[in-house]
């Protein structure tokens, strides 16, 4: 019965769980298999949050681009008769509503659509106001005979954020 007892003591001892091997590897394989799914919930986690937010983001710009519409009136070659490269003066017209942009940006492509020149214009146009951007010389293109205008908003990370919506105006210097 001693002996019994003593046994019984030994089952619950720290000893026991250092002898007993078979036992003690199946708890640490579990308690490793926990821990790794654990890791990968929050990996994924992590992720999935990141592209929900960063989509988000974007949704919102494009949700403030529907209500603006910025289009170009008239465009002109401010350069002297002749002289190339040309600078252009763009007439920029904001309709009313939505919110301040921060930009615009005026593509200019040529007749055969082959190259084109970008010009970025930072600053807010009023609802409802007129505005003149220069290029100043652009050397990237010739021939240039149509714009396309789209405003811009820039992103927390201080990124351009295009708009989708842009307007076009086709033009001939004189």
């Amino acid at each position: 019965m001693i002996n019994n007892q003593r046994q019984k003591a030994n089952a619950f001892s720290y000893d026991f769980f250092l002898k007993n091997h078979k036992g003690l590897s199946a708890i640490i394989v579990t308690l490793i298999l926990i821990l790794l799914s654990i890791v990968v919930a929050t990996v994924v986690w992590v992720v999935v949050n990141n592209i929900v937010q960063g989509e988000s983001g974007r949704v919102d710009v494009q949700a403030k681009c529907l209500s603006i519409n910025v289009e170009a009136e008239t465009v002109t070659n401010a350069s002297d008769a002749g002289v190339s490269p040309v600078n252009y003066n763009v007439v920029l017209t904001r309709s009313a509503g939505g919110e301040s942009i921060d930009g615009v940006k005026i593509v200019f492509t040529n007749a055969t659509g082959g190259s084109s020149y970008v010009h970025t214009a930072p600053g807010n146009i009023a609802p409802l106001a007129t505005t003149t951007v220069n290029t100043g010389a652009v050397v990237t293109i010739t021939n240039a005979n149509k714009v396309k205008v789209s405003p811009y908003f820039v992103s927390d990370a201080g990124e351009d954020q295009d708009c989708q919506v842009s307007t076009e105006f086709e033009f001939t210097l004189s």
